[in-house]
């Protein structure tokens, strides 16, 4: 059936809690303070994007994607995400996931909760194990134009698209889409939402849409 609605969800800090995906990972990997360092070097203006993720893939070089799902089981994550995409799904939502993270982790959560489409920083698997090379980013304007193609596609206006995000990567596609829910934000996205939530719950922007 076509879609009503389009929903598009962060991944990091929006269905993870207190922890991005790819922190989690290095945490679990005994390498949290190098990812550590880098984050707070990005966050401070001193590293671009793209720098970071060379970087961070570069490490990520003999890790098997078997041991990321395993680590990805136990990354806390918000409560009701199962109820609130089924819920969504029964709405006539498209259900999206899109995240600047790697599309490794996204496509996990899409298989887990069913998520009808994910998108994020891809890299080069060789065998189930990360090379280290050939990383193609997902930059925060590619959010937007995600969103945007999954309106042509589903020949729906953007008026009936909704973004649910938590920080600064989310700015640009809120700026676009007609209904934003900004959940445990970082301040970064003050004035931008229509509603601003702090919940452990998912499933109460469910109250919103």
């Amino acid at each position: 059936m076509k879609p009503r609605r389009i929903i598009l969800f962060d991944l990091d800090g929006t269905l993870t809690y207190g922890v991005s995906s790819t922190r989690f990972l290095f945490r679990r990997a005994g390498d949290e303070a190098f990812f550590e360092f880098l984050e707070k070097e990005w966050l401070k203006d001193r590293m671009g994007h793209l720098a970071l993720a060379k970087k961070v893939t570069k490490r990520m070089a003999g890790w098997r994607a078997r041991d990321v799902e395993r680590s990805l089981r136990l990354i806390p994550k918000m409560e009701g995400i199962a109820k609130t995409v089924r819920v969504l799904r029964k709405k006539g939502f498209y259900v999206a996931l899109a995240t600047l993270g790697y599309e490794l982790c996204a496509r996990y959560f899409q298989k887990r909760y069913g998520f009808d489409e994910a998108r994020g920083t891809t890299l080069e698997m060789k065998g189930g194990v990360i090379t280290g090379r050939k990383m193609k980013i997902f930059r925060e304007r590619e959010k937007a134009i995600f969103l945007r193609r999954l309106a042509r596609v589903h020949r729906l206006p953007l008026a009936q698209t909704a973004v649910v995000g938590d920080s600064r990567t989310d700015r640009e596609v809120f700026k676009i889409a007609g209904f934003r829910i900004a959940l445990n934000q970082d301040g970064f996205l003050d004035g931008l939402a229509d509603v601003d939530l702090r919940t452990r719950d998912l499933s109460l922007i469910l109250r919103h849409l």
